[in-house]
């Protein structure tokens, strides 16, 4: 099959190739940012900020453009916090999503240090959580991943 005739199929369900995915971890003071997702996968799910790379973006300036689409937050990149498969398969053992997540940890780089978060775009609400109650929310299997690798509120 030709890349044109794939590409007209490729859909973010039962894809026909994985998508890439990026997630932003900003911590502050022993907290971490987080929002809740409103579209699937995992609609009102708790997870960090993030979404898709557009089609000639670099990583990095999708993950400062989905912090800020999210959440407000004017954000830059400091270092890798990990990269995580997710994949979903339905009740027939079909993929139903499949992403690879590159996550980074970010710094505020405008704004006063203890501005809130306010929820935009994907996200139905927006805080910043203390790592000691991340196990109270319901947080996606991909963050739950990420967060055990990291040592963050899952040691």
């Amino acid at each position: 099959m030709k890349r044109e005739e794939l590409t007209a199929f490729d859909t973010r369900t039962y894809p026909v190739r994985p998508h890439i995915g990026v997630g932003v971890m900003l911590v502050r003071d022993n907290t971490l940012l987080l929002v809740k997702r409103k579209y699937e996968p995992d609609a009102n799910y708790w997870s960090i900020p993030g979404g898709h790379l557009d089609l000639g973006e670099r990583v990095q300036d999708a993950a400062v453009r989905e912090a800020e689409e999210e959440t407000g937050f004017k954000t830059r990149v400091t270092k890798l916090a990990g990269i995580i498969d997710k994949i979903m398969y339905d009740e027939e053992g079909k993929i139903k999503y499949h992403y690879v997540l590159l996550n980074y940890f970010v710094e505020q780089i405008e704004g006063s240090p203890d501005q809130a978060p306010i929820a935009d775009d994907d996200a139905l609400e927006a805080r910043f959580v203390p790592f000691i109650e991340l196990k109270e929310y319901i947080l996606t299997e991909s963050l739950i991943e990420l967060l055990k690798r990291l040592k963050i509120g899952f040691d």
